[in-house]
Formats: C-alpha cells, structure tokens, sequence
C-alpha cells in the first residue's frame, strides 16, 4: 500500500532550508563549484586565508578589495572563483541586506566546518570521537536529559561504531600498504572502547527501559574493539617484519631519542639498505623463466648465500652469490 505523502507546510519548508543551508555553510570551503568538490588544495588556503582575515578584522569586516588583498598570494582567477563559490554557498555573505553592500562577513558554521575537516584529515576522525563521546558522556548524565535523547544518542553511536569497525575489517583484509596509510585509525582504540562502555552503562543505569537499544551499542562496541585488535595485530607482524619507522606514534620515537644511548639509536638503523640499485633483471621474468625452463630434469639446482658483495666502484657497484650444485 501506498503512503500518502505528507502536504508540504511553510514551516517543514523552512526547516528543510535551513538544515540545507547549514550543509552548504558547512562544506563550501571544499566545493568547486555548487555540485563538486575542489580537487586543487590551493583553493582550500584560499578559504582558509579569508576567514583568517576576517577573524583580525573584526567589526570592520572586509571590503572586495580587502579581500583580494589577504590572498595577494593567490592568482585572480582562483581568487574570484573562490569568492563567488563561497558567498553563492552563503559561506560569505553581505554585512546587511541591502542593496549595493559593499562589506562582507564570514560565516562561523563555515569556520567551524573547516575546523572540524582538518582535524578530520589529522587523524581519520579518532579526536573527533573522543570529542563525541565526552560530550555524549555529559549529556547523559544531565537530569534534564530525557530518555528519548538518550535513545538517539545510543542509536548514532551503534550505528557509528558498526560503520568504523566494518572499515577496520576491511583494512585488516585488504593490502598491508593501506593499513599501513590508515594506521593512525588505531591509535587510542582501547580508550575509546572503554569510554564508550562507560557511555553504555550511564544510559542502562538511569533509563532501564532502553536495554534493547543498549545491547545493540554494546555489540557494536564490542565488534568495534575486536577489528581494531585484528587490524593492530596485522599492523605489528607487518611492522616486526619490514621495521618500517613510521607504523609509531610521534611521542614513542621522540621519548625513544632523547633517552636511548647512541649505540641503542645506531642500531636502530641496523641492516638498512639506504638509496639501493635497482636489480638488472626483474624478480617476476627470473621466476617464469625457471618455470618453463627444463631445469627440473637435471640433477642440478641453484644454490644462492645471503650475503652481498658491495664495491662502489664497480658496475653492478653490488652482486648476490650462488653456484650450481648437483642435487644428487
């Protein structure tokens, strides 16, 4: 059977216009134009540049040429693409409606949204979810929190959670190279587990009626924790085995060098093959040769040492050591 649709009121009009309107507020410092997003970073430090001059400018707000001048840096073009983008997503807009206005103002709802992305583009999202669940953890426990409020916000972050640990499943399954790249998702796993379990206890304390609700986030929460361990295992074998220096947060390696004795910092570096030659032949084209090669009909094999010969000198300035050995 067929819902029939609801009459359209002014007052469901307005709200509609003004959840879009924020929206566009929010995201136009990365739309190229009303339907795209930018694809050149410039055209982000150009957003950037404005609103930073017009934070100093303060009650004066900014004039078209004041404007130009701030991002003196940056080509005409870029620049009047950007304004006109800008202020068509009302990211800018006239100090008052009225007709020849000659100064502008910046939207805050567009500051904040490029705050937010930045720090969304720091660490794929982790501080902004410690953001949220220290926010959620104070709403809950405010007596003039209902319980409906308290449902939604379990709803959100179940659904939260189970997007977020269906995309550490995918990186614990996909290439080591895009874990690698996403690792900073891993970071403070177990902090954010455990706060969230916090969250959930609040919530089933004051508003028993809502343990359904809450064994759904707890099973997300649960599934959440349990790819991030996946994931951080993956990671670790990864890291134990190719000792690449950048699967460690910041902090571990600046504590590591302003305490390790400078034989513990050499070593460090142990085994590490800087600036190495390409090989002559490619692995792939050696390993069909063998192959199809008859080879394996004679009693011979090849038999290659770990070592290397390095002479500087030389062309190949490095050559690998095997000989042929009968195999019975």
């Amino acid at each position: 059977m067929r819902v029939p649709e609801q009459p359209l009121t002014l007052d469901s009009a307005l709200t509609d216009e003004a959840v879009l309107s924020t929206y566009r507020r929010m995201f136009a410092a990365l739309a190229r134009d009303s339907g795209a997003v930018v694809d050149d970073p410039a055209l982000v430090d150009i957003a950037e540049t404005l609103f930073a001059a017009f934070a100093e400018a303060g009650e004066e707000w900014l004039t078209h040429d004041q404007m130009r001048f701030a991002c003196r840096a940056h080509p005409a073009d870029q620049f009047d693409n950007r304004l006109r983008v800008l202020k068509g997503l009302g990211a800018i807009r006239e100090v008052f409606p009225k007709p020849n206005q000659l100064r502008y103002r910046a939207s805050f709802t567009s500051v904040v949204g490029l705050m937010f992305i930045r720090r969304m583009m720091d660490d794929g999202g982790q501080s902004e979810m410690h953001r949220l669940l220290a926010l959620e953890d104070l709403n809950v426990a405010d007596p003039r929190t209902t319980m409906e409020e308290a449902r939604q916000s379990a709803v959100n972050l179940a659904r939260a959670f189970r997007l977020w640990a269906l995309e550490l499943i995918t990186l614990t399954t996909g290439t080591i190279e895009e874990l690698r790249e996403q690792a900073p998702k891993l970071w403070g796993t177990e902090e954010i587990a455990h706060r969230a379990q916090s969250l959930h206890g609040t919530i089933l304390t004051r508003w028993p009626e809502l343990d359904r609700v809450c064994t759904d986030l707890r099973a997300a929460i649960y599934s959440y924790s349990d790819a991030s361990r996946r994931a951080a295992g993956r990671l670790a074998d990864s890291a134990g085995t190719t000792r690449n220096l950048t699967l460690l947060p910041t902090e571990t390696w600046r504590t590591f060098a302003q305490t390790a004795s400078r034989e513990r910092l050499a070593a460090v570096l142990d085994g590490f093959l800087f600036d190495a030659p390409a090989p002559w032949h490619d692995p792939a084209a050696i390993a069909r040769a063998v192959d199809e090669a008859p080879r394996p009909e004679l009693p011979y094999r090849l038999a290659w040492s770990d070592g290397l010969t390095i002479d500087p000198s030389r062309e190949p300035a490095w050559l690998s050591h095997g000989h042929l050995e009968r195999t019975s």
